[in-house]
């Protein structure tokens, strides 16, 4: 049987991912490799292959410029995905009760750099190990495909230009040496050879600090959160319980009462005269009249003895309805009438980016809109509020005109779960041209780029959260959750296995030296010191809920592992989930600009 260079590539990355994704689901305890089995397996096979079958995966053309190409668009897809999940709740993040815990993962985030810059400047750590020790330690697969970016696209060129050897140990000195020297005489074949060499050497070196780092990654957020059960004498049922108190005094849960008209001073109004009314922040979706239910209109009067059910915050409701008349208990069901309350999903194109005030439903159909539901938050549909792809409407009216609703809106089920393609690799296509924009940086001849982790993350971030705006509603950038996930997970296999592969050739002498030994310890103190630190100002000064800064340890190195071992300490895994989503869009954007910040540092360092 013979394989062409092409199918002995996809045999190979698919049998990595094969055996990487089994080893990732293998537990000790509650310790996983998780996704970073792929990794591992990548090594493995790589490792078997050069010292069993004598086949180096990282010699020939063919062969590595694959991997290449698989393992940068596999990041691309990886970020991507992401930046879409994620887009809605990181502008929000801003805005919410979460920004103490977005400051402690801001922090976290920058005493990790701090850390590893001090290794690298006072430990005389390579810039390369430097940056692959990091990203292992935060087990942050994007920050390593940055960290790879930077020194291919950015750091070379800058070092080449200054000979700044100083950043690389005495073997890539000598490679970039080569690389940045007078090649003019040489031919283009044979210059592309060093500066190739330069780039995958590094990139090796690289992975390789990964993969040393990436065990004690997970495993010392599992420390941390045990060490500070012990140091503070945590009882988890008792943070439990003080989560679900602060909760319910903050939410501002959706009401619901029934009003018997009874103000005198009403009686004849029409609905938009009544000044609890007017500014939609409470909306009466029903009128009782002798008995007989009606779908209530702004020009409506209203009279003596109407029941008016009214919705909306708690706190607003109440303060509405002793100034309309009495509280009744009565049913408003629309059982056994001819009017119907149903749920209706927008998905069709026309509407997205609109606002409810320009759909005219009350004005054109006998319908209320009592509730909007977007991304599981409800909400009190005002007339401001702008209809996004996969907003959840409530309506209430007669069944005919439900039905027109309904059809105007879309309803439909079917493409909720369809996949528009063209959105995703417009997406693409505009992250990578905004990750290939040059920023100057004064003092250095090469320029600032977000590369390919960074530009798709912006824009897929950007786009999630107001591409229906820009695009006047005409496209949906909405993505279904399980396109998203099969999306992601295709992506950050694809870079792993690569990733692993070419790490390979070289991990097991790395960790056999004293040099790895070190990176190792390196990589435990770049995981534990901000963990630590964070987690006394948290809860010893700041008095934080232990479950919620669990939550955010695992969001801060984008986690998973370390989130489900926080869920499992207490039942309810509401406090650390929320922490966790909280601070995991941002960390996400940090981890990935971090390492060009370590080698702006550098640089600019003398």
């Amino acid at each position: 049987m013979h394989f062409s260079d092409l199918a002995s590539t996809v045999v190979v990355i698919a049998l990595v991912s094969f055996f990487g994704l089994i080893l990732g689901k293998i537990k000790i305890k509650s310790f996983s490799l998780g996704i970073g089995g792929v990794l591992f397996a990548g090594i493995i096979v790589a490792w078997s292959f050069k010292n069993y079958l004598g086949v180096d995966l990282n010699e020939g053309s063919y062969f590595p410029q694959t991997l290449h190409f698989v393992q940068e668009f596999g990041l691309i897809l990886f970020v991507y995905a992401i930046g879409n999940q994620v887009g809605p709740a990181f502008f929000a993040s801003f805005k919410s009760s979460g920004v103490k815990l977005l400051g402690l993962a801001t922090l976290i985030v920058v005493l990790g750099c701090s850390v590893a810059f001090g290794f690298h400047k006072i430990g005389n750590l390579p810039l390369a190990d430097t940056l692959g020790v990091y990203s292992g330690a935060v087990t942050n697969t994007p920050a390593l495909g940055a960290s790879q970016s930077m020194l291919r696209d950015i750091t070379v060129p800058q070092i080449t230009h200054g000979k700044r050897f100083d950043l690389f140990d005495e073997e890539l000195s000598g490679v970039c040496g080569k690389a940045a020297g007078d090649m003019s005489c040489l031919s283009s074949d044979k210059a592309d050879e060093y500066r190739n060499k330069a780039n995958k050497m590094i990139e090796g070196r690289i992975t390789s600090g990964y993969a040393v780092a990436y065990p004690f990654g997970i495993l010392g957020i599992f420390l941390t959160i045990v060490l500070m059960k012990i140091i503070f004498k945590i009882s988890i049922p008792d943070e439990g319980r003080k989560f679900d108190e602060a909760k319910t005094k903050l939410r501002k849960s959706i009401s619901a009462v029934n009003v018997e008209l009874t103000n005198e001073k009403l009686f004849g109004k029409k609905l938009l005269e009544i000044p609890e009314l007017a500014d939609s922040r409470v909306i009466c979706s029903r009128i009782k009249r002798a008995g007989e239910l009606h779908v209530p209109h702004a020009e409506m009067p209203v009279e003596k003895g109407d029941i008016l059910h009214l919705v909306g915050e708690e706190s607003l409701v109440k303060a509405a309805a002793p100034n309309i008349g009495q509280e009744v208990q009565v049913s408003m069901s629309t059982k056994g009438t001819n009017m119907r309350s149903v749920r209706v999903v927008v998905t069709h194109e026309k509407v997205l980016g609109k606002s409810i005030a320009d759909m005219q439903l009350k004005e054109k159909y006998e319908v209320v809109v009592s509730r909007l539901v977007r991304t599981g938050v409800e909400l009190i549909p005002d007339d401001h509020q702008v209809l996004q792809f996969g907003d959840v409407l409530n309506i209430v009216g007669n069944s005919a005109d439900i039905d027109a609703v309904a059809k105007l809106l879309g309803d439909s089920k079917q493409k909720m779960m369809q996949v528009n393609m063209m959105p995703v690799f417009i997406g693409i296509f505009l992250g990578v041209i905004v990750g290939c924009i040059e920023i100057p940086i004064p003092g250095m001849t090469a320029s600032l780029k977000l590369g390919l982790a960074g530009g798709p993350l912006v824009v897929a971030l950007v786009l999630a959260r107001y591409g229906s705006s820009i695009t006047m509603g005409r496209m949906s950038w909405f993505m279904p959750i399980s396109a998203n996930n099969a999306v992601r997970e295709l992506g950050i296999v694809l870079f792993l296995s690569c990733v692993g592969i070419v790490a390979g050739g070289k991990f097991t002498e790395t960790v056999a030296t004293k040099a790895g030994l070190m990176m190792m310890l390196y990589g435990a103190c770049i995981t534990f010191i901000p963990l630590f630190i964070t987690g006394l100002i948290a809860i010893g000064v700041m008095k934080l809920n232990y479950l919620s800064v669990s939550g955010m340890f695992a969001g801060s190195c984008t986690d998973p592992p370390a989130l489900a071992f926080a869920n499992s300490l207490h039942t309810n895994s509401e406090a650390t989930s929320l922490g966790y989503a909280t601070v995991y869009p941002l960390t996400m954007f940090l981890r990935i600009l971090s390492p060009q910040l370590i080698v702006i540092l550098a640089l600019m360092v003398d």
